[in-house]
């Protein structure tokens, strides 16, 4: 498992580097260390740690830690908690206003220390789980609101289904996949002439904001995909997933993830009048494990496109 990174936010050089020592030899990566507020707010927008170690009294800096910590907080989901040597009641007050992870009082042994980042770790890993099944279930619950609608209104044909399928699936696409924190989500067809019994055509596209790759603006060639062997098929075709690692494909396949700039990728097929029609793929441009409340998600919205195909 990867090592969690801490971020030290300490106003005294040698209780900060002394710091260091003791959360390296806990086996924690740490990133960096700020003596003020400035620095703190800068190292953690450069590159966010999983915590944030910070003190309260930040002597000659413009903010104090819990100013700081709602600075940072503000841009970034991060656990902080906070270390000082005070416990009065004011100081309480304004720390309980931010929702701190923990608060630990000076002086502290090393497992007060591990306890209260592990703690602050695992409560936060369960929040963002919380939080990212509520994203699922709404982006989810759209997909279904909006089925329900469009095929009402293929019924009463008061709108162009050409154009509304591919408006719906899109907007579908978008929710899930901003629920799922994918970088590209794509639907796949295959089965087309031209593409042989092997491969497969890009037929619609969603990327996450600020995400630049070449299969957005796909040439005819670019839009393509052809497999090396009829394992995806065979997968595919049985109603299976294939998700995990791009290394892990063959090198043929992995030539077309690498172009597009994909490290991780989950991948479900989508039948149509319960023949397979092609797969709807959940990429990620970092490593990444994809998690069972996310494949039961990506499932059914799947099933959802599926159906809209249908």
């Amino acid at each position: 498992m990867t090592r969690a990174s801490v971020m030290v936010v300490e106003d005294e050089l040698i209780v900060a580097e002394n710091l260091r020592a003791v959360l390296a030899g806990m086996g924690y990566n740490v990133t960096g260390t700020a003596c003020d507020s400035t620095e703190a707010i800068a190292l953690a927008g450069e590159s966010p740690p999983d915590l944030i170690l910070m003190d309260i009294v930040l002597e000659g800096s413009e903010l104090d830690g819990i100013e700081t910590a709602e600075r940072i907080c503000g841009s970034h989901e991060v656990p902080i908690v906070f270390v000082t040597a005070y416990a009065d009641d004011g100081t309480l007050e304004r720390v309980k206003g931010i929702a701190p992870f923990a608060y630990i009082l000076k002086p502290f042994n090393e497992r007060e220390l591990y306890s209260a980042i592990e703690l602050a770790l695992h409560r936060h890993r369960m929040e963002q789980e919380i939080k990212k099944r509520d994203d699922i279930l709404f982006a989810l619950s759209f997909a279904i609101e909006w089925f329900l609608k469009f095929q009402k209104e293929r019924r009463n044909a008061k709108t162009r289904p050409g154009e509304t399928l591919e408006w719906g699936i899109r907007e579908i696409l978008e929710h899930v996949g901003l629920a799922v924190h994918a970088n590209i989500v794509a639907v796949f067809r295959m089965n087309l002439d031209q593409e042989g019994s092997g491969g497969a055509k890009l037929q619609y596209i969603w990327a996450a904001p600020g995400t630049s790759r070449h299969l957005l603006h796909p040439g005819d060639d670019d839009s393509r995909i052809t497999f090396s062997t009829s394992l995806w098929r065979t997968l595919l075709a049985s109603g299976n997933i294939v998700a995990g690692e791009i290394e892990k494909f063959p090198r043929e396949d992995l030539i077309f993830f690498e172009k597009c700039g994909i490290s991780s990728i989950a991948i479900l097929p989508l039948f149509r009048n319960d023949t397979l029609w092609g797969f709807v793929g959940f990429s990620g441009d970092h490593s990444r494990e994809w998690s069972e409340t996310e494949m039961e998600a990506l499932t059914m919205a799947g099933n959802i496109v599926g159906g809209v195909l249908d």
